[in-house]
């Protein structure tokens, strides 16, 4: 195949493509509405998170080799998609299509790409990418209840990215998204995002019973909370922290979740404040047969929102592990 780069803009192919106004996640190369395609030897390869990096060789217009640097997807999404290290080979010829960077030339952000084997992959849209499974495990057989490993499936996801951007937000809060800074941020500098934006991420989630508490892990940016179940402590004596303290109560079955003390100041990627008199009631619901958990997390903060915001969603029992995230920052 004839390495080749070739550029297009479509404002109707980038609405498809797009679910949020905010930013890619933890880029620092602003990318934009230019999207290009680029056919090319596959001659690096960066396995790591939040991004995977890729290195490749494409010919340029006049025959000469040109280096093209692409931000892929996390590793976690990339496995989901069934896309394994190893098909990043050295010397293997693939077609990428991206966004293009803003900042740097010959850059992009992977919308999608094809080895050449007839199975190319999709990595943005609204409908369940291809190559996504969801098959779940006999979990009325394992009868573990709530602590498993749950993972969000692959056609709640841009339902739930929605959600996050259509909130009723106040004047003030949408204003002061003016200075947020695209380029050097919590995402790019890889530091864990605090409550109740971690809650919401494609990550796998696990709920671990430790009696008087709960363990609540995600694999992004290792994060662990802690649901205290028969703490008697005041919250207003807890130290506030970006996860927040959090209490548990069984409702009829249900988990539900209080939480507050959180000093996490912002509510997405997009630079929406939230302050610390935020309030979270999240409410954890189990199937009759134990494969899905059901979620809804309503936060008041009346700095942020002129009434009470809304999420809801569902994870599936997979079967899914837990795994490193390791996030290392990216290079400015």
């Amino acid at each position: 195949m004839r390495n080749s780069a070739r550029c297009f803009s479509s404002l109707t192919f980038l609405v498809a493509l797009l679910p949020l106004t905010a930013p890619a996640h933890h880029s620092r190369a602003y990318f934009g509405n230019e999207i290009a395609e680029i056919t090319g030897e596959l001659v690096g390869v960066d396995w790591r998170n939040p991004h995977i990096g890729l290195t490749l060789s494409v010919r340029g217009e006049d025959g000469s080799a040109q280096e093209w640097l692409v931000e892929g997807n996390s590793i976690y999404n990339l496995q989901r998609r069934g896309i394994a290290r190893a098909r990043f080979e050295p010397g293997r010829s693939v077609t990428i299509t991206g966004r293009v960077s803003t900042r740097e030339d010959r850059q992009l952000l992977m919308t999608g790409i094809d080895f050449g084997d007839g199975s190319p992959v999709a990595f943005t849209g609204r409908q369940a990418p291809a190559g996504y499974v969801d098959s779940v495990v006999n979990a009325a057989a394992e009868a573990r209840g709530i602590f498993r490993v749950w993972s969000m499936p692959a056609a709640d996801r841009a339902a739930i990215q929605a959600q996050i951007a259509n909130q009723p937000f106040t004047d003030e809060a949408v204003a002061a998204r003016a200075s947020w800074d695209l380029l050097d941020n919590f995402s790019t500098r890889c530091e864990p995002e605090g409550m109740p934006r971690i809650m919401i991420n494609p990550h796998p989630f696990e709920f671990i019973d430790q009696g008087d508490r709960i363990i609540l892990r995600t694999e992004l940016y290792d994060t662990e909370r802690t649901i205290h179940m028969s703490d008697s402590a005041r919250p207003e004596d807890v130290p506030a922290s970006r996860l927040g303290y959090s209490t548990g109560t069984w409702d009829d079955g249900a988990l539900v979740v209080r939480t507050s003390r959180i000093d996490w100041p912002y509510f997405d990627r997009a630079g929406t404040p939230q302050t610390e008199a935020i309030e979270i009631i999240e409410r954890f619901v189990l199937s009759d047969d134990q494969s899905r958990l059901d979620f809804d997390i309503t936060v008041t903060d009346s700095a942020t929102f002129t009434r009470p915001a809304h999420l809801s969603g569902y994870w599936l029992a997979l079967g899914e592990s837990i795994l490193r995230y390791d996030c290392q920052p990216l290079e400015p």
